[in-house]
């Protein structure tokens, strides 16, 4: 439930530091790599607890420090239950047309609950001054919100390739009805059109339901800005194609008069780089930070709220670095890219509460229903990285 707010003053500013460090991490992920290999990726929930647990307790919010507290071998029934899909849809897509669509019926109709149950362990787990947050979404919502896009990604690729098998009459390949490639056209159509609202109805069931003791967020973010950021990408992507497409034509006209010397394999390089900063980059790092300003300062209640003001140019400039330094040393370079982003990405975020977070403590300390509510979820141990 929401908090009244007691009092009108201005609120109390609350940046978040993340104090991890490149070298630190590189440690951390270098053994991981090698534990994930050697066991054939048996290791990899001990991964991800090993990499959650630094990174939180490198995240710093008045003073205090988050921490994690879940167990590999519970996270590796997650693990196994998502590998499980995979390895079911792939092994019927190869045996049978109709096995690989009761698989996605199957992945389709048990993803919400898993997503639900996810979400649940990953807050349930995680905990600020000995405080355990906890997630309060239903199974309702998580089946309103992911079902529909879920159904309409899945459902019709799996029904066309379940009746791609067919025989055709004349002995020819098999043959799809036209009813089907049309119902499917139509559903590809409306996901892509859709995708801001899926995208906002997933956002908004996950940010209307972060919890910690009687302390709910809401999420405020409006459909229609979010629809204005992917029209934006869209013109974006579109003018960093055209772009592209003028980039590789002088390319191939200046190389038609260059000799194949360092100068040419220099220049082949940068456009290669060129490429990526347009199709890959921008758009990504765009999407990113609109994404981040937009959901994260419309969170909150009327005791706290966030607010983040995360920069278009220095984080694009932050991407350009890191994957010029990830090409230059063959992705060695990699943790140290993960941990400046992540640094970028937390420290543009500000708690701004009405009281102290000394009372917020004590209120939520006073009413904290995740150790008897979210028992269950450390039951299932399922964390799929959402």
């Amino acid at each position: 439930m929401d908090t009244e707010a007691s009092g009108s003053s201005a609120p109390e500013r609350h940046p978040i530091e993340f104090t991890a460090s490149g070298s630190e991490y590189f440690r951390i992920w270098i053994v991981n790599l090698l534990l994930i290999v050697v066991t054939l990726g048996i290791y990899l929930p001990w991964a991800k607890v090993r990499k959650l647990k630094y990174f939180y307790s490198n995240t710093w919010v008045g003073g205090d420090a988050l921490d994690f507290h879940g167990e590999p071998a519970k996270m590796l029934r997650g693990t196994l239950i998502a590998a499980g899909f995979l390895i079911a849809y792939s092994v019927g897509s190869n045996f049978s047309g109709w096995a690989a669509l009761v698989a996605a019926l199957a992945f389709v109709a048990l993803w919400p609950a898993l997503f639900r149950a996810s979400m649940r362990f990953r807050l349930a787990n995680t905990s600020w001054r000995g405080l355990r947050f906890h997630f309060a979404g239903d199974m309702r919502g998580a089946y309103a919100c992911m079902l529909p896009p879920l159904a309409l990604a899945l459902l019709p690729v799996a029904l066309a390739g379940a009746m791609g098998g067919m025989p055709a009459e004349a002995g020819g390949p098999p043959a799809l009805p036209p009813v089907v490639g049309g119902v499917v056209g139509l559903c590809m159509l409306a996901l892509m059109a859709g995708i801001p609202y899926f995208l906002w109805r997933i956002r908004r069931y996950q940010h209307d339901h972060y919890a910690i003791g009687p302390l709910q967020t809401r999420l405020k973010a409006d459909l229609g800005v979010l629809y204005g950021i992917f029209i934006k990408l869209v013109g974006i992507s579109f003018v960093a194609v055209v772009a592209l497409v003028l980039a590789i034509a002088l390319f191939a006209f200046a190389g038609r008069k260059t000799s194949m010397g360092t100068g040419f394999v220099i220049t082949a390089v940068l456009a290669g780089f060129a490429a990526i900063l347009l199709v890959n980059i921008l758009p990504k790092s765009y999407l990113q930070v609109r994404l981040q300003n937009l959901l994260w300062s419309t969170t909150g209640n009327e005791v706290l709220r966030f607010d983040s003001q995360l920069k278009l140019g220095s984080y694009l400039g932050l991407q350009c670095k890191n994957y010029l330094l990830i090409f230059l040393t063959l992705g060695f370079y990699w943790p140290f890219a993960v941990v400046n982003t992540r640094r970028a990405q937390v420290e543009a975020v500000e708690l701004h509460t009405r009281i102290g977070l000394d009372q917020i403590s004590q209120v939520a300390r006073q009413e904290d229903p995740g150790a008897a509510g979210d028992m269950a979820a450390d039951l299932f141990g399922l964390d799929i990285g959402m």
